[in-house]
């Protein structure tokens, strides 16, 4: 008894000792992993609020109306003209591209119509080889 005890103790400061401290996940400018999609109460967590670049915004497909306006989907979030997401601002929805503000500056954005290239851009280290 006395025995597994003083293991037992042992093992505990072990693991204490050699626990990592203070680890931060690296993302490499990629989404996190580790931070969920979805909040406690079931709401969808979208990382177009956290855009400090050009090369943060995704521009996943418009929906063009010119009646009753279009609507553009950045990072997961549907957005109109003059709407602001974070520091980014929509200043304008074209059929193919969309036009933001950011720090001051505009950027426009194209959409990637080509299936292949669509595809490097979303899975940039599985598609090394199509353009070899």
């Amino acid at each position: 008894m006395k025995i597994s005890f003083v293991i037992s103790i042992i093992l505990l400061l072990t693991g204490a000792l050699f626990a990592e401290s203070g680890f931060k996940y690296d993302a490499a400018g990629k989404r996190d992993p580790f931070v969920p999609l979805v909040s406690k109460d079931g709401a969808y967590i979208s990382d177009a609020y956290g855009v400090k670049g050009v090369r943060d915004i995704r521009l996943e497909g418009i929906l063009w109306d010119e009646v009753k306006g279009s609507v553009a989907i950045i990072n997961g979030e549907i957005v109109k003209e003059g709407q602001k997401i974070g520091s980014l601002k929509v200043l304008k929805i074209d059929k193919d591209a969309v036009i933001f503000e950011l720090d001051g500056k505009k950027a426009r954005v194209k959409l990637i119509n080509n299936p292949v290239l669509l595809f490097a851009f979303l899975f940039p280290s599985e598609s090394e080889y199509l353009f070899q």
